[in-house]
């Protein structure tokens, strides 16, 4: 059975479906449960960068280590670092966040990425000495 979803939200494009596909690739700890999620969701663009606001319709939490619990990097046309950021909020999947390293506007999403799963050594505050 399948909610109708909340309103301003629709079935994520072939391109946004790609790109999780990509970004949910790489181990990481809940990934099962955040596939789980990912097989009935909808989307909604929330900024100018096409980061994307998700509502899954499965109750199954996914226990993350950390809210940003997968990444993709990859360069835009002149060359700048684009990240593309799985947020997991209270076990579900929330948004898909985009953004340009220096700020600048997005050109081209890459069509290579490099995936990064945060690690202890992610968080971890260098000591003063």
């Amino acid at each position: 059975m399948h909610r109708k979803p909340p309103d301003g939200f629709r079935l994520p494009s072939p391109a946004e479906r790609n790109l999780v596909e990509v970004l949910t690739s790489a181990e990481f700890s809940g990934r099962a449960e955040v596939l789980a999620q990912l097989q009935s969701y909808h989307v909604r663009v929330i900024d100018e960068e096409g980061s994307l606001e998700i509502c899954t319709s499965c109750v199954r939490p996914a226990l993350v280590r950390y809210r940003v619990c997968t990444e993709l990097h990859g360069s835009d046309l002149d060359g700048v670092m684009i990240s593309v950021m799985l947020h997991v909020v209270d076990g579900f999947c929330r948004e898909i966040e985009n953004y340009k390293v220096d700020g600048s506007p997005i050109q081209r999403m890459p069509e290579v990425w490099e995936s990064f799963v945060p690690g202890p050594e992610w968080c971890t505050k260098p000591s003063v000495g």
